[in-house]
């Protein structure tokens, strides 16, 4: 059998008619049968794959043959015209999936424990349970590493901190957070902690992605604190804390709820910390994450 890259000119772009029809032809053996298949006229039919036969130099149908019948160069056209229907359907039915919110994926990233244990996992239940057919993918990573990915286009939306600080983005107010002092329940003594209460224990600095606030914080005092242990897992830090080796500083909503052996004290100053759902103002790179979106918009403010 002959190959396509052996016909003349095959680089041309074939006759669409033509391509449409011959599957039929070789169906139903019939040039008016397939003009009435396709909703067109006998002699557009004829026309086009003249036209094709043209193009390419060859013979597509046998002649005088009843029924009508393929040559093997047309049997040939016919299986890659086949084929391309059922690329197209394919991607049709793709298509209608998506634009009715059957399929598709969300790429959602996460700064931290503070949305992807308290923040997220309810809203993404929510959408589930509504919309089915869209996977929805989680990626946690830091402040900034989450920040580069959604520029680059790697997620479609993320939460941070201090998103709305950025222009770039278009933001929802997902949640209102603050920085927290924790201590060991032993060492513990009511009322707050200033930054100097820190400067001389042992103190674990989060490596996620409350840092940059937490040095903020200290930095407003002129206090650099005695930073013992650097660790990213809020379970560490908080066995730490428990055992009384160390104090630390993170945000309150990333702390697991019923801790025991651990106080939770309030900072002087405070430390605010607001979290953002965020995207980029560009088209969306699917239905799926402008619905997400609209859905996330209208669940945050309706419960606020």
């Amino acid at each position: 059998m002959p190959k396509l890259d052996q016909f003349p000119l095959f680089s041309a772009r074939l006759p669409e008619l033509a391509v449409r029809a011959l599957p039929l032809v070789r169906e139903v053996g019939s040039i008016t049968k397939t003009a009435h298949r396709l909703g067109v006229s006998q002699s557009a039919v004829s026309q086009s794959i003249a036209e094709l036969e043209k193009r390419l130099g060859i013979k597509v149908l046998i002649r005088g043959a009843q029924p009508v019948q393929l040559t093997e160069e047309g049997v040939l056209l016919s299986q890659y015209a086949q084929s391309v229907v059922i690329a197209e359907e394919k991607a049709l039915a793709q298509i209608d999936d998506l634009r009715h919110n059957r399929g598709g994926r969300v790429r959602i990233g996460s700064s931290g424990p503070s949305a992807s244990t308290r923040l997220l996992p309810s809203l993404m239940q929510r959408f589930s349970q509504l919309y089915p057919g869209i996977a929805l993918e989680l990626r946690e990573a830091q402040d900034h590493d989450i920040i580069a990915a959604l520029r680059r286009g790697e997620v479609d939306v993320a939460v941070v901190p201090g998103a709305k600080e950025e222009s770039e983005f278009e933001t929802i107010p997902l949640a209102y957070d603050r920085l927290v002092g924790i201590v060991s329940s032993e060492k513990a003594e009511p009322g707050s902690l200033k930054a100097a209460d820190f400067q001389n224990q042992p103190f674990i600095m989060t490596k996620g992605g409350s840092e940059p606030l937490v040095r903020k914080w200290f930095n407003q005092s002129d206090i650099e604190p005695r930073v013992d242990h650097s660790i990213q897992q809020i379970t560490s830090i908080l066995a730490l804390v428990k055992a009384g080796l160390a104090h630390s500083i993170i945000a309150e909503l990333a702390l697991p709820r019923g801790m025991a052996g651990v106080r939770v004290l309030p900072l002087d100053p405070p430390a605010p910390r607001s979290l953002y759902l965020t995207r980029l103002p560009t088209t969306p790179a699917n239905t799926a994450s402008s619905t997400f979106w609209t859905f996330s918009e209208y669940e945050i403010y309706r419960d606020t």
